[in-house]
């Protein structure tokens, strides 16, 4: 009777302490967990217009054309805009929350502001993971914790 006393309140005091303090890696996502608890299935990421907020923490600036983004889910294909010049080509879905992209090949016409166009087309051969959130799509490389390459939202076609 003496031991179940003592065992009752100190098993109650380890789950409490043991809950109180637990950290689920799901929240905080990084290159070493594949599971994100803000990623939504792979459908919500497929065939929706993904239109550049900004690159790499930093406003897009004003493209003669909005750079966009579109994933194709029947054919597994990528397609868009980087700004004057179209690119297209292939995409992977690994798990949730991982994605590869091309590799990708664009137009070449002349463009008042191929910079944007490079960084852009740049972030999307570096992703490697995606976060949802919202109607923003995150692209990170292998570290979630990190700037994000891009952020782009989700518009009607």
């Amino acid at each position: 009777m003496l031991l179940s006393t003592f065992l009752r309140p100190a098993s109650a005091l380890l789950l409490l302490s043991a809950v109180g303090c637990s950290f689920d890696l799901n929240e905080r996502p990084n290159a070493n967990n594949d599971a994100t608890a803000t990623t939504v299935p792979a459908a919500t990421l497929q065939e929706v217009r993904w239109e550049l907020v900004d690159l790499a923490g930093q406003p897009a600036t004003a493209a003669e054309q909005t750079p966009y983004l579109v994933l194709q889910g029947g054919r597994a294909r990528a397609e868009g805009r980087a700004g004057c010049n179209r690119f297209s080509g292939p995409y992977t879905l690994f798990t949730a929350g991982r994605l590869r992209l091309g590799p990708l090949v664009t137009t070449r016409s002349t463009c008042p502001d191929i910079q944007t166009e490079v960084s852009f087309l740049q972030a999307l051969n570096q992703a490697q993971r995606y976060r949802i959130s919202g109607n923003t799509l995150t692209l990170f490389t292998a570290d979630t914790l990190g700037t994000p390459l891009a952020r782009l939202k989700a518009v009607a076609e």
